[in-house]
């Protein structure tokens, strides 16, 4: 129908994209364009999609790393919708290991993605968005955006290099009735630790090379096994995320920041009261030991 809303999602071949899709897909008054950038990983979301498929829910290809890609689905996109109302930043690139086992070429590729292809996107929905004096940007960030994560450096960077857009973004956008939100997931039950592997990005734990020592490669292990024996409590579901996004496009005023949960509220909080840094630093450290 005319009136749903136009909605674009980045990175729907799996975990939150592809939940948020099919949950938004199902509701009235959407019109969902999920995206991926490989489109032979199409079978997960067209199998969730079911009978959402091609009448409320749409799939497209789209590279975020790549320049022509972004400007040609954009200008299609408003060619053939006539408007982009909601633009959902989910595609992302994962990473963990140790510091030194992570390539400058691997450091390029998930800033491309994470950050660069993001703030691209970004752009190139804005000038309709404020032509027309309405939209919404919404970023999944992740509490690693506000908060380190040992052995997700670069990931965890790219992440806190989001939360600078969105907190730069928001207020100049505010004045064309544009909203700007960061959704600050932790830890979800997702493929992600797959798609690490799958896109080489970090070790996990595997034997070291180059100048790496075995001791930090046997810190890594540590750390993963302490941090995530408290903290996979606390795992969400893709759906449970994708109802927090859900809250934020229906909500009359969104907030600029919001944590998809009671336990990363808490865990924001926290860092906001610690200006020194050193209570956090602690707190990590002790899991590696």
């Amino acid at each position: 129908m005319a009136s749903d809303k136009i909605v674009v999602i980045t990175g729907c071949s799996s975990g939150i994209g592809l939940d948020t899709a099919v949950m938004l897909a199902k509701e009235k008054g959407f019109k969902i364009i999920a995206t991926m950038r490989n489109l032979k990983k199409k079978d997960p979301l067209e199998k969730a999609a079911g009978e959402t498929l091609n009448k409320s829910l749409f799939i497209k290809e789209l590279d975020i790393s790549v320049e022509d890609s972004i400007v040609k689905f954009v200008k299609n996109t408003l060619q053939e919708e006539g408007r982009i109302d909601v633009l959902i930043n989910n595609a992302a690139m994962g990473q963990a290991g140790t510091f030194e086992s992570v390539s400058m070429e691997q450091m390029q590729k998930l800033f491309q993605t994470n950050v660069f292809g993001t703030a691209r996107m970004t752009q190139e929905v804005l000038p309709d968005m404020k032509k027309r004096k309405s939209g919404q940007i919404i970023f999944i960030s992740s509490i690693g955006g506000i908060k380190p994560f040992p052995f997700a450096d670069f990931y965890v960077s790219s992440k806190f290099a989001v939360e600078g857009l969105v907190g730069n973004l928001a207020p100049v956008l505010r004045h064309f009735n544009i909203s700007v939100t960061s959704v600050q997931p932790g830890p979800v039950k997702t493929s992600f630790s797959a798609n690490i592997d799958d896109n080489k990005q970090g070790n996990l734990g595997q034997a070291a090379s180059g100048s790496e020592t075995d001791e930090t490669t046997a810190l890594l292990g540590t750390f993963l096994t302490n941090y995530m024996a408290t903290f996979g409590a606390y795992e969400q579901t893709g759906e449970e995320v994708g109802e927090v996004i859900k809250k934020c496009i229906t909500e009359k005023n969104p907030p600029v920041i919001v944590q998809t949960s009671e336990a990363m509220t808490k865990a924001a909080a926290e860092i906001l009261v610690d200006p020194t840094g050193n209570k956090l630093r602690d707190e990590l450290g002790a899991y590696l030991k």
